[in-house]
């Protein structure tokens, strides 16, 4: 199944494709016939069809979720979802499971494994893994809503707060500004979760810290002393 077929099917015909990634978040868009290579221009997919691959890759980025999980990572419609996720358990591509905590029943990909993680991340408030709020809060216990809307004096965390994912846990959350002039990446806030050890948290979240930096072509790193995490966060910043 192409690309162009998969969006023609969902979303109807003369979808777009975006053709390049401007600044300021701005995308380049063109027709999909113009994007997508010729390949797929010809290939003709139901509209189910496209529903279920869309759930296939929701449900492969996901290892298991629920419904409402597996139907927000495209934004399908819960009712189109719910028959096609059926046919796919019914054809061995999802198998339905209970996790322990979750009152909902849960779907797993057949190629889902389990392995421990050993990433640590700064992640978007766009990024999948927290995107879905419900979902966020069931795999982390870590309630996030983003603060830009709310007025200064009623923010809990901060204008644009990061989650800070280290192995399984969302262990801190930080409040970051880029001043570009300055070329400085400042940490307006710095919070530990109950859970997280704060030494521990604060030196993998430093590491990250710089590699943002670099990725934004600034040069240094000051941490402003708000938030439970931010003096051990300052320190380690100050012993490098």
């Amino acid at each position: 199944m192409g690309p162009r077929a998969v969006l023609e099917a969902h979303f109807g015909r003369g979808a777009l494709a975006v053709t390049k990634r401007l600044s300021n978040f701005a995308r380049a868009f063109d027709v999909a016939e113009r994007v997508l290579p010729e390949e797929h221009h010809r290939k003709q997919v139901s509209r189910e069809e496209s529903q279920r691959e869309l759930l296939r890759l929701a449900a492969r980025a996901y290892g298991v979720g629920t419904l409402k999980d597996l139907t927000d990572y495209y934004r399908m419609q819960v009712g189109d979802a719910r028959s096609r996720i059926a046919e796919l358990v019914e054809a061995g591509e999802l198998r339905a499971v209970h996790v322990e905590g979750w009152k909902e029943a849960a779907y797993l990909h057949k190629d889902a494994v389990e392995a421990p993680v050993a990433a640590a991340a700064l992640l978007s408030p766009f990024d999948p893994v927290v995107w879905f709020r419900p979902r966020a809060e069931r795999l982390f216990d870590f309630e996030y809503r983003i603060e830009i809307y709310t007025p200064e004096a009623k923010r809990k965390w901060g204008y644009y707060c990061l989650p800070f994912l280290m192995r399984e846990r969302i262990v801190a959350r930080v409040d970051l500004r880029a001043e570009r002039k300055a070329r400085v990446l400042v940490v307006e806030a710095a919070h530990l979760e109950a859970h997280a050890d704060g030494a521990e948290t604060a030196a993998a979240l430093m590491l990250e810290l710089r590699l943002l930096a670099q990725w934004l072509h600034l040069d240094s790193i000051r941490v402003r002393r708000r938030g439970n995490l931010a003096r051990s966060l300052a320190a380690v910043r100050e012993s490098a």
